[in-house]
């Protein structure tokens, strides 16, 4: 039964059937052997008969021979009653009552019968084939178009005789069959085209020969698959013995079915068989489809042991071997009793046809139908036709919409499929086929009925934990499921349960469900892990169950609303670890750290530390763990970067001064400073302290780094100062006078220690005369009191700034002048060579000033002509109309013209001292006539005034001066008055 494990056709979209119009009922067969044993008396058959009228033309009269049904076009073959020889084709459209079509074939049928009918899945390509009456007459079949009234004989199909067609739903059309597959009764598979315009097939080819030259081996079935959403064919062939699969991979542009086969015609590949014993001459093979399917999803094949069935594999095929599964449906009598048996009690007890549902196969026998569960084979329904009815001819569906049909010679019927799973789940169930029950039991108290069942089942082969998650999905009172559960040893089926009720229950108007839930969950879970015995691996993954429990959001959610509770609970079994676990997971780190300090956990609690993001919590805690654990402590601090106040953390650094910790801080220190960039001045000051008390090596090379300039080092010079005088580091002290710029100071200590510092400290001043007064130091340090003259001598060398006369005065007057012999010759030779240069300026000077004296002269005397024609530079009006200036350069502006353009060059300050003047100028020209008196002292200062507005006015020339001296002045300085002035 694994067969009918895939439910997904269950939900594929279902095509209502639309009862024709024009097709009235006329009768309802629900027979009481219908009904399962399953079903009351109420329930509706899974099998219903009704018998339809077609409303064929009154000219027309007789027996049904063949029918056939697709895509709601029904096609049937009528035969007028004897003597007359008519044979009609109709064809109807079931879903509209219009007249059928109407084809005679009585001319095209002299001398032969009818051996089938066949339509294609458009409902519009109808096939004869035609079985000759006598010798000397060649097999032959017809071909209709459902859209004229043209019969076509396929002369290339001559004296083949055609048992079977596989039509093409992939390249099928309305006008044209595609490439379709023809069986024949002697074993033969050809391939053809049939077209509406064509009088002939495009071609004929024979793609197999499954008879091998037998004069008789019908190919009873013939059907033609491509699987979904591939390139890949499928092809079953179905004999009376026999049962064969072809199976090939095309390229996305070809289109003939012959490629199919030509593997298994040249060796490289083995079509697939089932074999099946059998007295039949015949054999019949259906396949199911979903209503507008293209894909088949059950196969089925009547031979003389019962119909075999499967399902058909879904998904792309590596092997010939897609027809899955193989159950048999027996027939009520096997092959060694039907032996014994009359022809005709033989042939009342083997089906003549039959079609597959979903669940069920409908078995049609000469004189009655048989509905047939596929999955326990059980028969669920039987109804016999008396004789009134005619004789069963033919049992058929419509593959596009699902209904099946069953037809006399002179009735048909219409089979109507009333929910036909309804009962699918209990025979799964029956069989302990849960999951599949499960699936189809479809409303809640039958699915409630299967989850009992499956764990019930669950329970008895020992798996408690699996019952226990099936439990959780039903609606069992929750007392009774924890009954089955709680005494067991092992606690993980109540955990289970517990967890899965967890789950489903709303979080919301919950409280007490919740709290009972997750309370009892908790202990549970912590008594797993400390169960006394608990190997190391059982203990983790306790813990780890736990831990991924307690990370659920309803959990962590209640926890955070129930914080007392569950901590009572962690403490109540005394488990520190979870103890702790739970305090991070509620962001209580502090409380966490305490408990590892009271521990001695120093480490963990470092570790707690890391993990928070509160300072505060460093400040508080890290001279305790400072003192135990510095080289950790101080890794931390700095992984965490500029997370802290370092002015907040030095105080909790310095509680413990051993080489270890001194070690550990400087080293926190320097990583601030260099890679933090800390410019704190109390860090700095304190590094600088530590360096001098215990590493004074290093003062000099960190005052290095910080530069020469005071204004830019981090730390405090004067402290640093006090700090190296205390602990007598004297290169620093030097170092720090002469940032101080004490020259005198740091030339004290140098000379105390350091020739050569101190030569150094001497030539660092700009000032001359301070390094000259320097170096005399120097000079008094080495030879006063000592008479060498060696050490003079080298001094004198050493700085351009001393003079022989400087250090004369350091040795007594006995000394021998022989000793300063050249030192004094070198000194006069340069105070001669000053002398010269002074001589030589003097003399420059001299002639400079002739120079200018006779410039100034010429100046005096040079005059401009200004002839009556000269036009204005600005204004282009003659020059002499009104007052004038002229420049040096030639160009000439009238006063006003000029006033014009050069005030717009002007600063800000020019421009505001001109408007002053000018304004004091038309306030003295107003007061003129009132001081007569004073007239001349008046005129005196309006001539002081127009010389200093002339001087502002006329000081250059706008062209050759000011316009260039402003050239890279912007046009607009205020752009915010600009804006007001626009707006």
């Amino acid at each position: 039964m694994a067969a009918y494990s895939d439910s997904a056709a269950n939900e594929k979209p279902h095509i209502t059937v639309v009862r024709p119009k024009f097709l009235q009922t006329v009768e309802k067969s629900n027979n009481s052997d219908a009904s399962s044993s399953n079903n009351d008396d109420s329930e509706t058959p899974i099998f219903s008969k009704r018998k339809i009228l077609l409303r064929i033309p009154k000219q027309y009269k007789g027996d049904f021979m063949h029918l056939t049904v697709s895509k709601n076009w029904l096609v049937c073959l009528l035969a007028a009653p004897p003597p007359a020889t008519q044979i009609t084709l109709l064809r109807f459209f079931l879903l509209r009552a219009l007249p059928p079509g109407e084809i005679a074939l009585e001319k095209y049928l002299a001398g032969y019968k009818i051996g089938n009918l066949f339509l294609d899945y458009t409902g519009h390509h109808m096939l004869i084939s035609l079985i000759p009456k006598s010798p000397g007459l060649l097999a032959d079949f017809l071909y209709i178009h459902g859209n004229g009234p043209k019969v076509r004989r396929i002369e290339k199909f001559k004296d083949h005789e055609i048992t079977s067609v596989a039509f093409n739903r992939e390249y099928g059309t309305e006008s044209s069959t595609g490439p379709i597959l023809l069986g024949t009764n002697r074993g033969l598979i050809f391939e053809t085209e049939l077209t509406l315009e064509a009088e002939k097939p495009s071609y004929k080819k024979q793609v197999y020969d499954l008879g091998l030259g037998r004069p008789k081996y019908p190919i009873n079935g013939l059907e033609f698959l491509r699987v979904p959403n591939t390139n890949q064919y499928l092809i079953i062939v179905a004999a009376p013995d026999y049962i064969f699969t072809f199976q090939e991979t095309l390229r996305s542009d070809e289109k003939s079915l012959q490629a199919i086969f030509t593997g298994y015609v040249n060796g490289t590949q083995s079509h697939g068989f089932e074999t099946a014993k059998t007295d039949l001459n015949y054999s019949v093979l259906k396949l199911y489809a979903q209503p507008g399917e293209k894909f088949a999803s059950l196969w089925g094949w009547l031979c003389g042991s019962g119909i075999r069935h499967g399902r058909i594999a879904q998904s792309s095929i590596t092997t010939e071997k897609f027809l899955l599964g193989d159950d048999l449906v027996p027939l009520d009598k096997d092959i060694e009793q039907r032996k014994h048996l009359s022809s005709e009690e033989r042939r009342l007890s083997v089906p003549v046809s039959f079609v597959l549902t979903e669940y069920h196969v409908l078995l049609m026998y000469p004189d009655h139908i048989t509905g047939i569960c596929l999955l326990n084979q059980q028969v669920i329904y039987e109804e016999y036709f008396h004789e009134q009815m005619g004789k069963l001819l033919n049992i058929v569906r419509d593959p596009f919409t699902g209904s099946v049909y069953v037809y006399t010679e002179k009735m048909l019927f219409n089979y109507k499929i009333c929910d036909e799973h309804r009962h699918v789940w209990q025979i799964y169930l029956g069989k302990g086929l849960y999951d599949l029950a499960e699936a189809h039991a479809g409303n809640a108290k039958n699915k409630n009925l299967v989850l009992e069942s499956k764990a019930e089942a669950a329970i008895q082969t020992g798996n408690y934990k699996a019952a226990a998650e099936i439990l959780a999905d039903t609606n069992n009172a929750f007392e009774e499921v924890c009954l089955k559960f709680i005494d067991l040893q092992d606690k993980r089926p109540i955990i289970t349960y517990l967890r899965k009720r967890l789950d489903k229950l709303p979080t919301e108007n919950n409280e007490e469900q919740l709290m009972v839930l997750v309370t009892w969950l908790v202990d549970l879970y912590l008594t797993e892990i400390n169960y006394p015995g608990r190997s190391k691996v059982e203990k983790e993954e306790w813990q780890m169950a736990y831990d991924e429990f307690m990370r659920q959001f309803s959990v962590v959610k209640f926890v955070r609303a129930n914080r007392a509770t569950i901590h009572k609970l962690i403490a109540q079994h005394a488990d520190n670890h979870n103890l702790a676990q739970f305090a991070i997971a509620n962001e209580d780190y502090e409380e966490v750290v305490l408990q590892h300090l009271a521990a001695e956990k120093y480490l963990d609690a470092l570790n707690i530390l890391r993990k928070q993001k509160d300072p505060e919590l460093y400040y508080k805690y890290c001279p305790i763990i400072m003192e135990f654990i510095p080289h950790e402590t101080i890794e931390v601090l700095k992984s965490q970067g500029r997370k802290f106040q370092v002015t907040k953390l030095i105080p909790t650094l310095i509680t413990i001064d051993t080489p270890l910790h001194i070690a550990e801080v400087t080293k926190y220190l320097e990583y601030c400073i260099y890679n933090l960039c800390e410019t704190n001045t109390s860090v700095h000051n304190y590094l600088v302290r530590l360096y001098a008390q215990h590493q004074p090596p290093k003062v000099i090379e960190y005052l290095e780094t910080e530069g020469h300039d005071a204004s830019l080092v981090h730390y405090d010079i004067n402290y640093a100062l006090c700090v190296c005088l205390q602990f007598k580091v004297h290169e620093a002290c030097v170092f720090l006078y002469c940032l101080l710029e004490l020259w005198y100071d740091a030339l004290d200590v140098a000379l105390g220690f350091d020739m050569a510092l101190a030569k150094a400290t001497a030539s660092k001043p700009k000032d001359e005369e301070t390094k000259s007064e320097l170096w005399l130091r120097i000079v008094c340090h080495e030879i006063e009191g000592t008479n060498d003259v060696k050490k003079a001598l080298d001094l004198l060398n050493e700085c351009d700034l001393l003079r022989i006369e400087d250090l004369l005065p350091f040795f007594s007057d006995f000394e021998k002048i022989d000793d300063f012999k050249e030192p004094i010759c070198k000194a006069l030779k340069v105070y001669n060579q000053k002398i010269q240069e002074l001589q030589h300026d003097m003399e420059e000077c001299t002639k400079q000033s002739e120079r200018v004296q006779n410039d100034l002269e010429n100046i005096r005397e040079r005059c401009l002509i200004i002839e009556g024609q000269e036009i204005c530079n600005s204004c282009d009006t003659y020059l002499l109309v009104k007052p004038f200036f002229v420049f040096g350069c030639g160009h000439k502006f009238h006063a006003d013209c000029l006033e014009k353009s050069v005030v717009p060059l002007l600063i800000s300050e020019q421009s505001r001292k001109l408007t002053m003047l000018k304004q004091q100028l038309e306030s003295m020209l107003t007061q003129s006539a009132a001081m007569a008196e004073n007239s001349k002292e008046l005129q005196k200062k309006r001539e002081k005034l127009k010389h200093e507005i002339e001087r502002i006015v006329a000081g250059d020339c706008p062209y050759c001066g000011l316009m260039i001296d402003t050239i890279d002045q912007p046009f607009v300085e205020d752009w915010d008055q600009v804006n007001v002035d626009w707006e």
